[in-house]
Parts: structure tokens; C-alpha cells; sequence
């Protein structure tokens, strides 16, 4: 009966052992995936991709505090009127992404225009482990 009773608790216990285990890795993969952010491709093709849906409140937390003013615009989209937003979709709905070049915390995600030409680039900075647009060309 005690080594019944051992048994079970040993079982138990190695179950709570896997459970925690697994907790602790679902936590920590939670903790260092930036989702869009986690790349500073995806950070711009986000911008692509609101460009057509108009989900404008996804653009808020893109930016850095640094950001230049045009970058800045962009993050603010949801606060613009509907002329502004509009001009921005037409614009920018048409781009998609083209090379990029990661340089330490910061980096340069080209665009291209729907002829598939050079169409301006995105600079962005790596700040804890997540990418922000700061300035474009």
C-alpha cells in the first residue's frame, strides 16, 4: 500500500513537473516574441498590410520616440482625418517590400512602388528587442 501510495505521488509529481515546464517555456517564448516588431521587415510590412485593411490604430506603437516628423505621421493615422487617411491607403497600399540591410540596432527595409521600383526606404532602430520606425527617404 505505501509503495501504491509513493507510486501515485511520484506520478503526480512528475506531471506537475512536465506542466510547469511547459508553462515556463509557453512564458518565455510569450516574453521574447515581438510579433510584428520582432523584425524590422515586419514592422514595415505592417504598414503595407494597414495600408489596405485601415486598422490605423495598428500603426500607433510603430514609431520611435525619435521618430521624424513624416514617420511620426504615420503612427498618428488614427487620430488624422479621413482625407489623410485615405491619401495614405491610395499611397501606400500599391508598395510592397523590397531588400533590406540590418546593421547592429538599426536598419533600412527598402520599398517598391507597384512598377516594382525603387520606391523610397524605412529607417528603424532596435530598442529592447523591438524594431521602431524613426525616418524615411
Amino acid at each position: 500500500m505505501a509503495s501504491s501510495i509513493r507510486d501515485t505521488k511520484h506520478k503526480m509529481a512528475t506531471k506537475l513537473h512536465k506542466v510547469s515546464l511547459g508553462l515556463g517555456l509557453l512564458v518565455l517564448t510569450a516574453c521574447t516574441d515581438h510579433g510584428v516588431q520582432s523584425t524590422p521587415e515586419g514592422v514595415v510590412q505592417k504598414v503595407l498590410e494597414v495600408a489596405n485593411s485601415k486598422k490605423y490604430e495598428e500603426l500607433s506603437e510603430l514609431c520611435a520616440p525619435e521618430a521624424d516628423q513624416g514617420i511620426q505621421k504615420i503612427c498618428d493615422l488614427n487620430d488624422a482625418d479621413e482625407d489623410a487617411q485615405a491619401q495614405f491607403s491610395t499611397f501606400v497600399s500599391k508598395g510592397r517590400l523590397g531588400p533590406s540591410q540590418i546593421k547592429g540596432d538599426s536598419a533600412t527595409v527598402s520599398l517598391k512602388g507597384e512598377n516594382g521600383k525603387d520606391d523610397g526606404k524605412v529607417f528603424l532602430v532596435k530598442k529592447k528587442g523591438r524594431w521602431y520606425m524613426v525616418g524615411s527617404e
